[in-house]
């Protein structure tokens, strides 16, 4: 089912915003010309964002990051571009519904007879086995001439999911106190992991979530079964989407998991979950809150959703538009300049992300050179005779799960991953960047005790191993004073060949089997646990300048 979109006079296509429908789409029939559809347009900055550069090579102590207000004001949205694109609403029918100067976006809303008109596209309402019912369109966005450079991308005409996420979980059979588990109460990983102690009050954690919402009983009652204080968490709903978590109940194990871990592990530290919806428009908007939120000021994000940067279901439709992979690693490189650490995690579906397509696949967001992305282990604790504890870390894959891990096929390998990582195993064998930069527990045989829709559960996946590291990382922040930000750069130039972290050199990450494990881990860096796991005192001293052995 096809029909020719509506012509503008004049009409420029859009860079990057050509889109594809997933093979498998099921065309339903044409979106009601009366819908009402609301957009978020990215709006061209005054300046281009400056890149890390005067960042990557000193330590928190000697780092200035900017306000918000200096963001706005220098890097924020374009004036004549915004007066430009109101023009362009107002001629069109289109409302606008909100302008954001400091993440560079505008919301603009109408019939779905308006919008079509406005932007030179036709929409129709699709099903599909794996993304479930949605509205998109084909082919290029158009605009006129005079709007052309002002609009750097536009969400919501697709609302199919890009963001996804599995529990990996087991039911408890034990009690918290039984001693033969293998399983983990988080507060006890902050031992094994060396964190460092003290309070973290001052901090805030941002969990990024899209589905689900926090089960307010339910955290109630895990704190005090672990014999913790709760956490202070706030709900942030972004553009009105539920938090319900009776309305996506497995959502909801998941939205748990990430509160259940950083309330447990970060020592006070306030968390705000900020709810989306699970489309591109839902993570741009996501991360426009964080970007603008100066009332949290969240010093270190937690996403643990994601999706194969370039899926295309038998060549024909990629699931991420370019468009939108621009826009939201602009927002990540914005936080960076604001100091907050953005954790996220690479996935629970190894190496292949489970396409069996006898290729290597990884997921973004955790591609973004701006982000620290997680990968995840299987982690064993036993005291020998004598009483000392023996750890034990490998690659986790238990050959249903493991850590994702790879090289990207389309963004390139930033600077200071060069002559640190691989390159990809698939043709062509491009130098992209390269992930996970570190790991942690996430095996679910060894993984979490968690509480959702009313039962104790052991819960793993990379899901769990972000908010621990942004657990950490909130700690770090409090003990020192100071942001640590986007360490990446320090990470691959230092701190990693020092052997600050725990280096995990045994395993693969090729769960299917079917890519002859050609990321095993090693020493160094490899593509499976990066650089290791945490010893979160040393990363401390490490960011002190006083690296220790």
């Amino acid at each position: 089912m096809s029909a020719q979109p509506a012509k503008i006079s004049n009409a420029v296509e859009l860079p990057n915003s050509v889109h594809q429908l997933p093979t498998g789409s099921r065309a339903l029939r044409r979106t009601s010309e009366q819908r009402w559809i609301e957009l978020t347009v990215g709006v061209r900055r005054s300046q281009q964002l400056p890149d890390l550069s005067d960042l990557d090579d000193k330590l928190p102590g000697a780092r200035t990051y900017m306000t918000r207000d200096k963001l706005a004001s220098q890097y924020g949205a374009d004036e004549k571009s915004v007066a430009a694109i109101e023009a362009f609403a107002k001629a069109n029918n289109l409302v606008v519904t909100h302008k954001e100067t400091v993440s560079a976006r505008m919301g603009l809303a109408g019939t779905v007879a308006d919008v079509s008109k406005a932007f030179g596209v036709t929409l129709f309402d699709y099903s599909h086995p794996k993304l479930g019912d949605f509205h998109a369109r084909t082919g290029p966005v158009h605009v006129p001439p005079e709007v052309a450079e002002a609009i750097t991308g536009v969400f919501g005409l697709n609302n199919h999911r890009v963001l996804r996420r599995t529990l990996q979980s087991r039911t408890v059979e034990a009690s918290a106190a039984h001693a033969a588990r293998a399983w983990f109460i988080p507060t006890e990983l902050a031992d094994i992991y060396n964190f460092p102690a003290g309070g973290a009050q001052q901090q805030c954690i941002g969990l990024l979530e899209f589905g689900g919402g926090v089960d307010t009983g339910d955290l109630t009652s895990y704190f005090q079964t672990i014999q913790q204080p709760a956490p202070d968490v706030q709900i942030v709903a972004v553009d009105g989407v539920s938090t319900d978590p009776g309305s996506d109940p497995n959502s909801t194990g998941e939205v748990m998991l990430d509160v259940d871990v950083a309330g447990a592990l970060a020592n006070g530290a306030k968390i705000v979950t900020y709810f989306g919806t699970f489309d591109e428009k839902g993570l741009v908007d996501v991360l426009a809150k964080v970007v603008s939120d100066s009332a949290n000021d969240p010093s270190v994000i937690s996403i643990s959703w994601g999706w194969d940067e370039n899926e295309n279901f038998n060549n024909s439709g990629v699931i991420w538009s370019p468009a939108a992979i621009a826009h939201c690693n602009a927002s990540f490189l914005a936080a960076a300049h604001l100091g907050i650490t953005v954790c996220v995690s690479t996935g629970d579906d190894g190496a292949e992300a489970q396409m069996q397509d006898g290729r290597a696949h990884v997921n973004y967001p955790a591609t973004s050179p701006y982000v620290l992305a997680v990968g995840g282990t299987t982690l064993h604790v036993r005291k020998n005779a004598s009483g000392t504890k023996q750890i034990t870390e490998t690659v986790w894959n238990d050959r249903g799960g493991g850590t994702g891990g790879g090289v990207s096929d389309i963004t390139p390998v930033p600077a200071w991953q060069n002559g640190k990582v691989v390159k990809s195993i698939n043709p062509g064998h491009f130098a992209g960047r390269a992930i996970p930069d570190v790991a942690a527990d996430a095996d679910p045989a060894t993984g979490y005790l968690t509480k959702s829709n009313g039962k104790l559960t052991v819960v793993g996946g990379t899901s769990a191993s972000a908010p621990l590291w942004a657990s950490l990382i909130a700690r770090i922040n409090a003990t020192m004073g100071k942001r640590v930000g986007n360490f990446n750069a320090l990470l691959y130039s230092k701190f990693g060949p020092n052997n600050v972290l725990r280096d995990i050199t045994a395993g693969n990450n090729d769960v299917e089997g079917l890519l002859n494990g050609q990321y095993p881990a090693g020493q160094g860096w490899d593509a499976c646990t990066g650089w290791g796991s945490p010893d979160g005192k040393k990363l401390l001293a490490a960011f002190q300048g006083n690296p220790t052995s």
